[in-house]
C-alpha cells in the first residue's frame, strides 16, 4: 500500500508548509525550502520530492488533493463485500475516499445505502479521529432534510460508513433542469438553510456546504450530505490537529475567509457558504475564482462582486436591490457583520419572498461604487487619474450627488411627518382633550389626513405611506377607513404604473378575500373572478398571489351549497403552491390553517383537522417573525377539534394556551379572545364542570357589543352559551341567545354550515321549552339542510336524525321515530359515536311504549354499553339520560332494585351537571312498569 509523504500524525503541518510553498513563484521555492526552520527541516526532502513530481505532471496536479499524489485509492470492484455490504456500483470518489451504492449482503434486512469508504491509509492520527467524528455527528442528526446515518464499522483495514442513498441531483443542476425562477430558487435555498439550522441546533457546523453536498430529489425534496468535516461548536480548540485538518478539507470555492486563514469556525461560516451557494444558484457562477484547491487563495477575499453584475436582462433587474443586499451581508468577509445565524438569513429571504422590507442595507449606486473600489484599488486609481485628466464623469457625479440629496430630503420629510403626528400627544400642546387620552387611532387619523397634501410632489412615497396606513386601519378593524385609503392608493398606482403593478394585483386578491370573509357572497364571487382575470393577464408569475387567490376561492365556495369537494380542492391548491414555492412562510401557515378549519367546520373530519393544526402550529412557532395573535387562533381551533372528538383534556390544554396568548397580545376584552374563551367554557361544561364554565360565560357576555360589530365572534359566543343553557335544562334562557346567533349567521352566507347546526340547537331548545311546533319546524329544516350536504354515515347527520327522532317520539309518532333511530344504528359501521348510543336509547323508549319489555331491556343495555365505549364528541349529560331509560326498562322487567340503583345514579349525576331545580335533578321512585 502506498503511504503519505509523511507520518499521518504530521500531515497537518506538512499540508500547511506545502500550502505556503505553493503560494510562491516556482523560482523562489528552492530558497524557501533552504530557509526552513530547524523544527520543519524533517519535511524538506518530502516537500522537494513532491514539488518535483508535481512539475513533471500535468497542470491538473494543483487540483488534486495532496494525499492522492502518492496514495492511490484501493480499487474496489462491483460485487465486493465490505463488512455486511455488497458493492453495486460507484457513485463518486475524491481525495478522501470513494462512495459506492451498496446493498445489505448478510440477509439481516433489505436496504440500499451510499457506502462511504475513506482511504484506509488516511485514518491515522487526526484523520482517524475525523472519521469517528463524522460517524458520531451523523448519528446525532435526525432532520428529514439531512441524509440519515445507518451504520459504520471497519472491515480489516477498510473503514466504512453506511448512509442514506439519495436519488437526486445537485441543487444547481436541479434548478437549471427545472428552469426555476429566482423566487423558486430562493425558496429552495431556504429548505437547505432549514437543514443547516437543524444541525446548528445540535451545535454542529457543516463547514463544507456546496451544491455537491445538497441533493434535490425528483419531487423537489432537499437532502443535505457529508458532515465529514463538521465541527462541534463546543468542542475542539482552534489549534487542534482535527480542526486544522478539517478547515483545510473545505472546498475553497465555498469556503469562508476564516476557513482560508485559520480563524475560528462558527455558524457564520455556514452562513457564508449558503450565501455563495445562493449566489451561484441565481447567477450560474461562483463569486470568486479558485487558484488552488490545495493552498490558500492567492488573493485575499474581500467583497464579492454584486450578483446583479454577473447577469443581464430580466434576471439582473430581479437581483438588483434586495437580493444584492442580502447576498452581500451573507458573504461579508468579517463574520461579525454577517447574519447572526442561518435562521436569521432564512428569515431575511422569507421577507424578500413576502415582499416585506429586508433588514440588510440595500446597495445603492454609491455603495456599489465603494465596493468596486474596494475590490479593484489599483485599477480604480489608474482610471481615476485618467478621468481627472480628461475631465470625464463630472455629470455622473453631479447626478449621484443630487440623487443622494433627494433621498436625504425624503428621509427628512418622513421624519418630520412622524414627529408632527406624534406631537399631537405632547401634553405641552394646547388641545380640547387631555393629551394622555389621545388614542393610537386618533394619531393615525391625523397622519392619514395629511399624506396626500404633504407628499404631493413625491407620488411614490405618497403611495407607500397610504398603503402602510391603510393596512394599519385594517388591523384596527376600521374597515371604512381602510377601504377609502386603499382605493386612493390603488388609484394613484394605476395612474402612475398601469393596471398590472404588484400593488394592483395584491389589492384585487385582498379585496376578494375581505368580501368573502365578510359573507358578501355576490360581491365575493365577483371579486374572486376579477382577481383571477388580473392574475392571468399579468402572466401569473407570483405563486404567492395565486395561492392567496385560492384561499379566497375556498371562502367563496364554502358559502355555496353542495360544493364541499371543490372547497377542499381550493384550500389544498393553496397549500400545494406554498409547499412548492415557499414552505416556510407565513403564507403557508395561513393556507394550512384554512385547510384545517375547513376539515373542522365543513368536512367534519376532526382527526385530519388536528393533524393539519399540529403541522400549522409547528411551522408557525418555528418562524422567526412569530405571530402570537395567529397562534392564539390556531390553538383555539385545535381545542375545538379535540373537543369534537371528546378529547376534553387535550381540548382544555389547547384552549388554555390560546387564552394565554390572548392575554399577552390583544387582551381578554378584545374580540379575538372571545372565541377561544367561550370554547374553553364549553369544554368545561361538556365535561361536567358546570360552575367553572358559567364563571367563564359570565366574564364574556358583558363584553359583547349590541351594535352589530364583530358579528361572527358574537354569534359564536351566543351559539355556545345558548346550547349549553339548553342542555342543562334552562331552554327559556337559551332560546334568545340561539335566536340571536341564528340571525347573525343568516346575514353571512359564508356561515351556511353554521346555520344548520344552530337550527338543530334551537329546535332542541324549543322542544325542551314545550314549543312543539317551533321545535318540529326548526329540527326538520336542519335535517333537510344536512341531507343536502352530507350522507347518513356522517356524524352530524346522525346527530340531527337522533334529535328529530326524539321529537317524533315525544309526539307519539313511533314508526317515524323508529325509522330515524334505525338509520343512525344502521350507519354506525362499528363506530362508537354518542348519537349511536342515544339512538339505541330511543329504540328502547319505543319498545317500552309498545310494551315490548324484553326488547326495551336489550336496547337500553346496548345504549349503556355504547355510552361506556363512546369515542368522539360527547356531553356528560347524555349518560344520565340513558341511565333513566335503562332504569325504566329494568323496572318494566321486574328488576326494581337494579332499576332504583340506576335511577339514583342518574339523579346524582344530574345534580352535578344540570341547573338546580330542573326535573332531571329530582330522584324518582321506581315501580314495575306494566
Amino acid at each position: 500500500m502506498n503511504v503519505l509523504p509523511c507520518p499521518p500524525a504530521d500531515w497537518p503541518r506538512f499540508s500547511a508548509l506545502l500550502d505556503q510553498c505553493l503560494e510562491l513563484e516556482p523560482a523562489a521555492r528552492s530558497a524557501w525550502l533552504d530557509a526552513l526552520p530547524d523544527n520543519d527541516l524533517r519535511f524538506r526532502d518530502a516537500l522537494q520530492a513532491l514539488l518535483l513530481r508535481g512539475e513533471r505532471r500535468s497542470g491538473d496536479w494543483l487540483q488534486t488533493p495532496a494525499a492522492a499524489v502518492d496514495a492511490q485509492p484501493p480499487a474496489f470492484v462491483e460485487g465486493e463485500r465490505i463488512g455486511p455490504w455488497r458493492l453495486l456500483r460507484p457513485l463518486g470518489s475524491g481525495g478522501m475516499g470513494a462512495v459506492w451504492l451498496a446493498a445489505r449482503a448478510d440477509g439481516a434486512y433489505q436496504r440500499e445505502v451510499a457506502l462511504k469508504l475513506p482511504h484506509a491509509h488516511l485514518l491515522g492520527g487526526a484523520l482517524r479521529e475525523r472519521f469517528g467524528r463524522e460517524r458520531d455527528i451523523l448519528a446525532a442528526l435526525s432532520d428529514p432534510r439531512i441524509a440519515r446515518f445507518y451504520d459504520s464499522g471497519i472491515d480489516g483495514e477498510q473503514p466504512w460508513l453506511a448512509l442514506e442513498y439519495v436519488e437526486g441531483t445537485p441543487i444547481t443542476q436541479y434548478c437549471e433542469h427545472r428552469a426555476l425562477s429566482v423566487r423558486e430558487r430562493v425558496a429552495l435555498l431556504r429548505e437547505v438553510a432549514a437543514a443547516v439550522q437543524a444541525a446548528h441546533a445540535r451545535l454542529i457546523v457543516h463547514r463544507d456546504l456546496k451544491p455537491a453536498n445538497v441533493m434535490a430529489t425528483e419531487d423537489g425534496q432537499i437532502k443535505l450530505l457529508d458532515f465529514g468535516i463538521a465541527k462541534l461548536l463546543d468542542d475542539d480548540p482552534a489549534d487542534s490537529d482535527l480542526t486544522q485538518l478539517g478547515g483545510r478539507a473545505a472546498t475553497p470555492d465555498y469556503a469562508a475567509p476564516e476557513q482560508l486563514d485559520g480563524s475560528p469556525i462558527t455558524v457564520a461560516t455556514d452562513v457564508y457558504a449558503l450565501g455563495v451557494m445562493l449566489y451561484e444558484l441565481l447567477t450560474g457562477a461562483r463569486p470568486f475564482p479558485v487558484r488552488s484547491r490545495l493552498g490558500r487563495m492567492v488573493e485575499a477575499r474581500h467583497d464579492a462582486p454584486l450578483a446583479s453584475t454577473r447577469v443581464s436582462g430580466k434576471r439582473r433587474g430581479e437581483l438588483t436591490g434586495d437580493l444584492d443586499a442580502i447576498l452581500a451581508k451573507a458573504m461579508e468577509p468579517d463574520p461579525a457583520k454577517r447574519y447572526g445565524s442561518v435562521e436569521a438569513f432564512s428569515a431575511e429571504l422569507a421577507r424578500y419572498l413576502a415582499h416585506q422590507p429586508i433588514q440588510a442595507r440595500r446597495i445603492g449606486r454609491w455603495r456599489r461604487a465603494a465596493k468596486f473600489v474596494h475590490r479593484h484599488r489599483q485599477g480604480v486609481a489608474v482610471a481615476a487619474m485618467l478621468a481627472l485628466a480628461m475631465g470625464a464623469g463630472l455629470a455622473g457625479v453631479l447626478w449621484q450627488s443630487q440623487r443622494a440629496a433627494e433621498e436625504a430630503r425624503r428621509a427628512s420629510a418622513i421624519k418630520d411627518f412622524l414627529i408632527e403626528i406624534f406631537a399631537a400627544s405632547d401634553p405641552r400642546t394646547a388641545s380640547d382633550q387631555p393629551r394622555g387620552n389621545i388614542t393610537a387611532k386618533a394619531l393615525l387619523d391625523a397622519g392619514a389626513a395629511k399624506i396626500e397634501s404633504r407628499f404631493a410632489d413625491d407620488p411614490e412615497l405618497q403611495i407607500e405611506l397610504l398603503r402602510t396606513i391603510a393596512d394599519l386601519y385594517a388591523q384596527l378593524g376600521e374597515d371604512a377607513r381602510y377601504e377609502a385609503l386603499q382605493a386612493l392608493q390603488l388609484k394613484k398606482v394605476r395612474e402612475r404604473f398601469g393596471p398590472l403593478h404588484p400593488n394592483i394585483l395584491n389589492g384585487a386578491v385582498e379585496s376578494a378575500q375581505r368580501a368573502c370573509s365578510q359573507g358578501e357572497h355576490a360581491i365575493c364571487a365577483a371579486r374572486v373572478a376579477e382577481a383571477d382575470r388580473q392574475l392571468t393577464a399579468s402572466g401569473d408569475e407570483d405563486p404567492h398571489l395565486r395561492a392567496q387567490w385560492w384561499l379566497a376561492r375556498g371562502l367563496q365556495l364554502q358559502g355555496e351549497d353542495g360544493r364541499i369537494d371543490e372547497t377542499e380542492r381550493a384550500y389544498a391548491s393553496a397549500v400545494e403552491l406554498y409547499r412548492r414555492h415557499d414552505p416556510r412562510s407565513r403564507g403557508m401557515v395561513t393556507a394550512l390553517q384554512e385547510l384545517a378549519t375547513f376539515y373542522t367546520s365543513m368536512k367534519l373530519d376532526h382527526a385530519r383537522a388536528i393533524a393539519a393544526y399540529n403541522e400549522t402550529l409547528a411551522l408557525a412557532e418555528s418562524l422567526p417573525d412569530r405571530n402570537d395573535a395567529e397562534l392564539q387562533t390556531l390553538y383555539g381551533n385545535l381545542g375545538l377539534a379535540h373537543q369534537q372528538l371528546g378529547q376534553f383534556a387535550e381540548a382544555a390544554e389547547a384552549f388554555r394556551t390560546s387564552a394565554d396568548y390572548a392575554d399577552r397580545t390583544s387582551g381578554a376584552e378584545f374580540p379575538t379572545a372571545w372565541v377561544p374563551r367561550v370554547n374553553a367554557a364549553r369544554t368545561l361544561h361538556l365535561s361536567g364542570q358546570r360552575e367553572a364554565a358559567h364563571r367563564e360565560f359570565a366574564r364574556l357576555l358583558p363584553l359583547l357589543p349590541a351594535d352589530g360589530r364583530h358579528a361572527t365572534d358574537v354569534a359564536t359566543v351566543r351559539e355556545v352559551y345558548g346550547e349549553r343553557l339548553s342542555s342543562e335544562g334552562r331552554p327559556e334562557l337559551a332560546i334568545p341567545q340561539l335566536e340571536a346567533a341564528l340571525a347573525l349567521y343568516a346575514r353571512q352566507t359564508v356561515h351556511s354550515f353554521k346555520l344548520r347546526l344552530v337550527r338543530r340547537y334551537l329546535g332542541e331548545a324549543y322542544a325542551r321549552a314545550g314549543r312543539d311546533a317551533d321545535a318540529g319546524r326548526m329540527l326538520k329544516a336542519s335535517l333537510d339542510e344536512y341531507l343536502q350536504q352530507q350522507s347518513d354515515s356522517d356524524q352530524p347527520v346522525m346527530a340531527i336524525r337522533e334529535s328529530w327522532g326524539r321529537w317524533l317520539l315525544e309526539r307519539g309518532r313511533l314508526d317515524e321515530a323508529r325509522a330515524q333511530f334505525d338509520s343512525v344504528v344502521a350507519h354506525a359501521d362499528g363506530r362508537s359515536f354518542a348519537h349511536v348510543a342515544l339512538a339505541h336509547g330511543g329504540l328502547a323508549r319505543i319498545a317500552l311504549a309498545e310494551t315490548r319489555t324484553a326488547d326495551a331491556l336489550r336496547e337500553s343495555g346496548a345504549a349503556i354499553a355504547g355510552w361506556k365505549d363512546v369515542t368522539g364528541f360527547r356531553d356528560v349529560r347524555m349518560g344520565p339520560y340513558l341511565q333513566r331509560i335503562h332504569a325504566d326498562a329494568l323496572a318494566a322487567n321486574g328488576q326494581l332494585a337494579a332499576a332504583q340503583a340506576e335511577e339514583d345514579a342518574a339523579a346524582a349525576a344530574s345534580v352535578r351537571y344540570d341547573a338546580p331545580g330542573v326535573a332531571t335533578t329530582q330522584r324518582r321512585r321506581m315501580a314495575a312498569q306494566r
